[in-house]
């Protein structure tokens, strides 16, 4: 049945309306937090997590991939959640092997004797696009040989349509949805995962991430044979070496995983950071580790590009975090489109400005969690109420991130991201300074940098007063004009029920002139009473705009 569309649309998009009405109803029955309300969450997540891998491996294609990335966030999911899923990225049920045979002989045109001196009776790993048999040449090379699963090309244009409709769905039930461009993602979506089927673009990408990081010493990228890759089959050197999450593995290997953590962070960091192509799927399946602790990258078929005007409003970014000129931030934020012309700008700036110095000042193992809880909430408040948007070409960038993120997490959990950020920071500033002048230019605008930023946090520490009491000043006079509203609501509704019962009292006793009085007064209570609700209505919408 899993090769059947009508059946896998209407499974996957009917347990997304499921999932989406339990967190509904969790929420709503849940108002405030506490140990019970998350234990009761994360059963709930399990539960979820179980029915979604069940379902996944049952019907492959698009869900195994969604799981994949389920599973490595760390960061946002309990462990339970993430022991369920695991098994998702690269145990999924192998296809028949005498079929896997038949693409590859296919494929090669050509008895499979003919290349190759052995291959293995089974997988030794199965993931959602392809299989990987090991294999050897006539020569005596070990060799990895990625075939595409049978009939995967049809299943994934049958999710593709099943995803269109889950997200139409998001789009009108959700907060998130309506603030998305959930149409372009599909397109882009659609692009990516479309480049992935076709192994021939993995084999250009693996060549090219070789090329760029050729001179690093603890990063190793496996050889590819281009003479036996085609659309459908991937061959490249065999390595013998453990997924990064297994931590038994790097523990009896006594491999440091601060260390390796920091290794890890800096192979993203040059990828983000810099124009051109980076890995968009670093899974824990992709992401390997040597007995050595050298790092083994696999599977470039998902990636995604930076252009070089986009790598430097990312570096400005990174710049004014560091240098804590948070207006320089949000800017381009809204350049990069992240944010629609009349954003609340203030309002983020100083959303960042909080979470940020609290993360600097205590760390995150240290800060508040009172401090955190409210940080949240505002940004909870700001994405919802403010134009916030994730434009479409960076869906895929960050969605390499938060995978980077949950996996970094699992290796060191104790990570302090700030630190290993500042040394790649300040060698970007000083590669950007070279190229700007002379030492003493440089030494000049080192120096400089601290008066530049004199101007601006006096004028805030002169303006703090004035905002204060401006701020102060507000709140009365709200304060006054919703009493105000309230106390009018309040009369007229009073009115209402007072004539009301006199006009059953003309009615009973057959008093026409009371009874015109009583009737003309209650109709016209009532409609002031409808009055004033839609003025005060329109008021509170209107300062929560001006905030």
């Amino acid at each position: 049945m899993k090769n059947n569309s009508l059946y896998r649309i209407t499974v996957i998009v009917t347990m997304f309306i499921k999932f989406l009405t339990q967190l509904y109803f969790f929420n709503k029955r849940n108002p405030h937090w506490d140990a019970e309300t998350k234990e009761k969450w994360e059963k709930l997540l399990q539960n979820q997590a179980s029915e979604y891998r069940y379902k996944a491996i049952k019907l492959e294609g698009l869900m195994i991939k969604a799981g994949q990335f389920l599973s490595s966030r760390a960061d946002l999911f309990p462990e339970v959640f993430l022991k369920e899923l695991e098994d998702l990225i690269d145990r999924v049920p192998p296809v028949p092997a005498r079929i896997s045979r038949q693409i590859l002989e296919k494929e090669w045109g050509r008895n499979i004797g003919d290349w190759l001196e052995s291959i293995s009776d089974q997988p030794v790993a199965s993931a959602s696009i392809g299989e990987v048999y090991k294999g050897r040449l006539h020569n005596g090379e070990d060799v990895a040989i990625k075939i595409q699963r049978h009939n995967i090309e049809k299943i994934f244009k049958t999710d593709f349509k099943a995803l269109r409709i889950v997200l139409w769905i998001a789009k009108r039930f959700t907060k998130f949805g309506k603030q998305a461009d959930l149409k372009s993602l599909h397109t882009e979506l659609v692009r990516v995962m479309g480049d992935e089927l076709n192994f021939s673009k993995e084999l250009k990408n693996g060549v090219y991430f070789k090329k760029r990081f050729h001179d690093n010493e603890n990063l190793y990228i496996p050889h590819y044979y281009e003479d036996f890759s085609t659309r459908r089959v991937l061959v490249m050197e065999w390595i013998d070496a453990e997924k990064m999450n297994n931590t038994s593995f790097l523990k009896k290997n006594n491999i440091n995983q601060k260390q390796l953590a920091e290794r890890v962070f800096q192979f993203f960091m040059d990828q983000l950071l810099d124009d051109g192509m980076f890995h968009a799927d670093p899974h824990p399946g992709n992401i390997l580790v040597k007995r050595d602790g050298t790092l083994v990258v696999l599977d470039f078929g998902m990636v995604g590009e930076i252009k070089k005007q986009d790598a430097l409003k990312l570096r400005k970014i990174v710049q004014g975090l560091v240098l804590e000129d948070y207006p320089l931030v949000v800017k381009q934020l809204q350049e990069l489109g992240f944010l629609l012309p009349h954003a609340n700008k203030h309002k983020l700036q100083a959303i960042l400005k909080q979470s940020v110095e609290a993360y600097l000042e205590n760390g995150i193992g240290t800060v508040d969690q009172e401090l955190i809880g409210e940080i949240f909430e505002d940004l909870q408040e700001l994405v919802q109420e403010q134009p916030i948007q994730l434009p479409t070409e960076f869906a895929f960038l960050g969605r390499a991130a938060s995978i980077a993120l949950g996996l970094l997490t699992i290796v060191d959990p104790e990570i302090d991201f700030i630190r290993l950020g500042k040394p790649v920071v300040q060698e970007w500033i000083n590669d950007t300074e070279e190229e700007e002048g002379s030492l003493q230019f440089q030494v000049l605008k080192d120096s400089a940098k601290p008066l530049l930023a004199v101007p601006r946090n006096l004028n805030e520490w002169l303006q703090g007063p004035k905002y204060a009491r401006r701020a102060e000043t507000r709140r009365e006079w709200r304060g006054y004009d919703h009493h105000r509203y309230l106390l009018l609501i309040g009369i007229s509704s009073l009115t209402f029920f007072i004539s009301l019962t006199f006009l059953f009292v003309s009615m009973l006793m057959a008093l026409e002139e009371l009874l015109y009085v009583t009737a003309g007064l209650s109709t016209f209570s009532i409609v002031m009473s409808g009055f004033f609700l839609y003025r005060h209505k329109r008021w509170v919408s209107g300062f929560r705009e001006n905030d």
